[in-house]
């Protein structure tokens, strides 16, 4: 005896196999496309935070920046804001020029920050003021203009009397600063490239007529701070504060040429007092650091003696043994 099933109860029997089949193939096929909009969506989280940490996600053709700059004072600026444009062909002296005399202005309310985006900024040597921050962005670098005649000349230093290569006038530093209070320059690694080459070539060929300028040079002033930057490749010493107090130097490369980079002494604290330099990494073609107090009987005569300086926590490598 056969059993014979209604119509309806067959094909209801027939739509759960149907199902059965139909059911691990729709989920074989979307667990496909979701571990495929996983790795998608995971590669780009991976790509967007890379290109955070590096330069910028490139939204429209235009690169955001990157890591955001603290302000750290009342009022912030960018260099661009003052015409400032970082191919590394325009010369943007105008522009830092415009820059620091409107920060001058606000002295009184706390000072201001300047940041210097990632970029090529050259320029000829300016003046800093007082109450200022410097910040120099991942990726930016300040680079001084070869042209030794558009640096400015000045008296020699008068703890040196004549000068130390020659008679009389000097060249100035890059970023010089003269009887200022509260100065920072610091960064997210940024760096200021004096590009010596030329001027350490001259100075071998005896085609230089005046004594070379420092990097940075900051004269009698105090409560100074630089951190968290590169400075490289000045034409004489690389950071030099004369006469200063409370200065303080941490977690900064100095770098130059171990030979054939004549006298680009890392850190050189001038009749200076109470100084630290602590965390630093430098490479240098002279001195890493030296404690001065002037030049022989012109020392002397100034009375400014160096003291109260801490140093630790170094690495240095130079040419001097």
């Amino acid at each position: 005896m056969v059993e014979t099933l209604p119509v309806g109860r067959i094909q209801l029997q027939q739509q759960r196999l149907e199902l059965k089949r139909w059911v691990p193939a729709f989920l074989s096929s979307h667990k496909t496309l979701f571990s495929v909009l996983c790795i998608a969506a995971f590669g780009s989280v991976f790509l967007w935070q890379r290109n955070i940490v590096r330069a910028g996600f490139p939204i429209f053709g235009k690169a955001w920046p990157g890591r955001p700059m603290p302000e750290t004072r009342p009022f912030a600026f960018n260099l661009t804001d003052f015409g400032g444009v970082g191919d590394g062909i325009t010369v943007n002296t105008a522009a830092f020029e415009r820059a620091v005399l409107a920060i001058s202005k606000l002295g009184k309310r706390g000072g201001a920050q300047l940041n210097v985006p990632p970029g090529k900024w050259l320029t000829a040597p300016f003046n800093l003021t007082s109450h200022l921050t410097l910040f120099l962005a991942e990726d930016a670098e300040i680079l001084g203009l070869e042209d030794e005649k558009q640096w400015p000349l000045m008296p020699p230093l008068a703890s040196y009397g004549y000068g130390r290569e020659h008679y009389g006038p000097r060249y100035g530093s890059l970023i010089h600063g003269q009887n200022l209070k509260d100065v920072v320059i610091t960064g997210h690694n940024g760096t200021i490239n004096g590009q010596g080459q030329s001027w350490w070539k001259k100075y071998r060929q005896k085609l230089l007529n005046h004594t070379r300028g420092p990097l940075v040079q900051i004269m009698w002033s105090s409560d100074i701070l630089i951190s968290n930057i590169t400075l490289r490749d000045s034409p004489f010493w690389t950071f030099h504060p004369y006469d200063c107090k409370n200065v303080t130097v941490k977690n900064v490369t100095i770098l130059a040429p171990v030979f054939e980079a004549p006298n680009t002494d890392g850190i050189d604290p001038d009749s200076c007092e109470d100084v630290v330099i602590e965390d630093c990494y430098i490479s240098v073609g002279d001195d890493a650091i030296a404690i001065k107090s002037g030049w022989d009987q012109y020392g002397i005569a100034y009375g400014r003696p160096s003291k109260n300086i801490l140093i630790r926590n170094l690495i240095v490598r130079s040419m001097v043994r």
